[in-house]
């Protein structure tokens, strides 16, 4: 029986690369907010005793999903460089983040700051229509237990580890590590990520024995690699000489061994890419960060000719925006003339369906077809002309000013239940 029927553009994400456009599409669920109908409203077969019919307040599509994001750094959004020069001591990277990043990560040692700043992180996210993803909180156990309790278990979240090239309050309590993540993966599962910030700042020791707590636990993990010149070189001449690349710090250590996220991946040699194939792991596309940090361009065409599994993330705070669709519209910007893989087909695939299915949340959302949660969210966009296909839609939603995007996402579905609503706030 349907309990729920919505008409309008219709966005759909399929599994073998495509996403379908339908102008004028539907979707209808039953009680129990499971997809009876996704398609052209003219095939949708209406019983009688049908509900009315609600007109969308926009195109729908598969909520957003956020493969990279660090949640303390919300409140310094857009600033992660501010004050530092472009040609800084070691790339921009390092000097962000001793300026501006550490700092505000070592406020979220209190736990009612922390809590605060996952409340605004949760509301701001979840107003641009991301709805989950892979984010870093920090080195501390309860800051990311917190972020764990209020987030909803679409988010996974990673307890940070640090003990090297880092202010003494950012350490991580390797006394008490095995007992802290013990806990919380007894509570909360995958949801909590072994999380290595980078090979600057983890020894070997503390990344094996976090490498042999994924094992035991079952958890995935995640970190970043090959962002930047200066801290490739910082790594391999000065911390790791013996290594044979930064690629193979983490391979020889276990870490890459656990359904591990790699963010960036920009400075790569061809000796690494092999590791990475070799061990299932998955990329993290930032291309904001990466433009306004100057980092460089992920090899778009590499990535997808060597079959890597990559998702796009906003990489805040060295992004000024937690929107997915201003980071959709960043990596056609900075892919144009390098790829003809940067389609618009291609980015909201890698901000819906190839998140979820990183994530192992592709039950749940990234997909609009019958007998799966009707899990959508609406984005009012420009007008299309009649002959308009799937690009031209994607495109018309993307927002013109990509570091300060409008409010443009009206509302948020979760298994067919209204959870964000732009003209009444939260329901």
């Amino acid at each position: 029986m349907l309990e729920q029927i919505v008409r309008g553009p219709l966005l759909i994400a399929t599994d073998d690369g495509r996403v379908e456009f339908h102008r004028d599409g539907a979707l209808a669920a039953d009680e129990h907010g499971v997809i009876q109908f996704a398609g052209e409203w003219a095939q949708l077969k209406r019983p009688a005793g049908a509900p009315p019919v609600r007109v969308s307040d926009g195109t729908m599509l598969p909520p957003l999903l956020d493969a990279h994001t660090h949640i303390s750094q919300h409140p310094i959004r857009g600033r992660f460089v501010e004050g530092v020069p472009v040609d800084a001591p070691g790339g921009r990277l390092l000097s962000g983040l001793k300026r501006n990043v550490f700092p505000a990560e070592a406020r979220c040692n209190d736990v009612d700051h922390a809590r605060k700043v996952v409340r605004d992180f949760h509301t701001d996210t979840l107003a641009h229509g991301v709805v989950g993803g892979a984010t870093y909180m920090t080195v501390s156990a309860a800051a990311t237990e917190a972020a764990l309790e209020i987030l909803p278990d679409t988010w996974s979240v990673g307890l940070v580890l640090m003990n090297q090239n880092t202010p003494d309050d950012l350490r991580t309590d390797e006394p008490n590590l095995e007992a802290e993540v013990k806990r919380m993966a007894e509570r909360f599962g995958r949801r909590l990520i072994v999380t290595d910030r980078f090979a600057v700042a983890v020894t070997s020791p503390l990344r094996r024995r976090a490498v042999r707590l994924a094992e035991k636990f079952g958890l995935r993990t995640q970190t970043h690699l090959n962002e930047q010149i200066g801290e490739k070189e910082f790594v391999e001449r000065r911390l790791y000489p013996d290594a044979a690349n930064y690629t193979s710090v983490y391979r020889q250590d276990g870490l890459l061994d656990h359904d591990c996220i790699l963010a960036h991946c920009i400075q790569m040699t061809d000796e690494e890419w092999p590791m990475i194939v070799e061990t299932n792991s998955v990329i993290a596309h930032c291309p904001t960060s990466n433009l306004l940090l100057g980092s460089g361009v992920m090899p778009l065409d590499r990535v997808i000719e060597l079959g890597i599994a990559y998702a796009i993330g906003t990489d805040v705070g060295a992004s000024p925006t937690v929107s997915l669709l201003a980071e959709m519209g960043r990596f056609l910007q900075v892919h144009a003339g390098r790829s003809a893989r940067a389609t618009p087909n291609e980015a909201l695939l890698r901000t819906t369906l190839a998140p979820a299915k990183i994530l192992g949340l592709d039950q749940q959302m990234g997909r609009l077809r019958e007998g799966q949660p009707m899990s959508f969210i609406e984005v009012n966009g420009g007008k299309l002309a009649a002959s308009a296909g799937v690009d031209e839609a994607i495109r018309a939603l993307l927002p013109a000013d990509l570091d300060h995007p409008a409010a443009a996402v009206t509302r948020v579905t979760l298994a067919g239940k209204t959870i964000f609503r732009r003209s009444h706030g939260h329901a």
